[in-house]
């Protein structure tokens, strides 16, 4: 007998969310596809790393520990990669088979959305702190822990003043290091990055509540390829898509110790948009009809 629409427990239950995260997140590290994380840390190294490291070299100098992920996630072709391998990551989320229904009715549909986004969540938190550590130990024999910028960011253009087309100074540029220290800037960049992928997960997880899930998928790396572009033309059309407000060193002026877009606005772009998402999500997941849930999990 199938049938077409459950009926289930709808009380909120701090214990179900949990056991719904913490199911999915255990799926989702022995997923197989988890190993695009090594061509991610392949890539970061050549881009980022092996240029730090030489640059130190040539100084005879070192390279402050937090550095490199600031010089990732605040690059303007690592933004644009950063967001869709995680899309990758997630392309199943949120993952369903035959006996999902079933399990919805147990733990009821708003503990099950409800436990999506934890887990969400938690991926995300997964996935920004594994390339933080593979940062770290990547430069640790050339690394110091201290919360100053390192010479080889700041001084590389007055040693070199040839190379015009180094790429260190483009990596961690002066609106960073004029008017963040580096710890700052860490804090502040993982902060942006982390919303960032929150709110691509929850237009995910809308796109599977309206039936959509490839719909949803599609708009996510169009909003990443679009607000990249816009980024590198540098027009102020950027500042109405997630990745301008992801990237710390653009809030920043030119020459002046001032922010020229508002920090705080960027924080509430990404949370106002995260919350509205996330009652979205709770709208269309009691419309949708789980019973057509039929393929089996991989």
């Amino acid at each position: 007998m199938v049938i077409s629409r459950i009926k289930s427990n709808n009380k909120l239950s701090f214990h179900m969310i949990r056991n719904v995260a913490s199911i999915e997140y255990v799926k989702w590290l022995i997923n197989p596809r988890i190993v695009i994380m090594l061509i991610l840390y392949a890539f970061i190294y050549d881009y980022v790393i092996d240029e730090l490291l030489k640059g130190a070299e040539r100084m005879d100098s070192y390279v402050m520990l937090v550095e490199p992920f600031i010089a990732i996630a605040n690059s303007e072709l690592l933004v644009m990669v950063i967001p869709s391998v995680f899309l990758v990551l997630m392309s199943d989320f949120p993952k369903t088979d035959g006996n999902t229904m079933f399990y919805i009715q147990r733990v009821g549909k708003n503990n099950w959305i409800l436990g999506q986004i934890v887990f969400g969540i938690m991926s995300a938190i997964t996935y920004l702190t594994s390339v933080i550590i593979v940062s770290f130990v990547m430069i640790a024999h050339k690394g110091f822990l201290k919360n100053v910028w390192s010479p080889v960011v700041t001084q590389y253009v007055k040693n070199f003043p040839t190379e015009t087309k180094a790429k260190i100074p483009s990596l961690i540029n002066s609106k960073l290091y004029n008017n963040l220290t580096p710890l700052q800037a860490f804090l502040l960049t993982i902060s942006l990055m982390l919303l960032y992928l929150v709110l691509m997960e929850l237009l995910m997880l809308i796109g599977f509540s309206t039936g959509k899930r490839i719909v949803g998928m599609l708009i996510g790396y169009t909003i990443i390829a679009v607000g990249s572009s816009l980024v590198v033309l540098g027009v102020k059309s950027m500042w109405c898509f997630p990745t301008s407000h992801a990237i710390a060193w653009l809030h920043f002026d030119d020459v002046l110790r001032i922010q020229k877009f508002d920090i705080g606005y960027s924080y509430l772009y990404f949370l106002v948009i995260i919350a509205v998402m996330t009652i979205l999500s709770l709208v269309c997941v009691k419309r949708y009809d789980f019973s057509k849930v039929t393929d089996m999990e991989d």
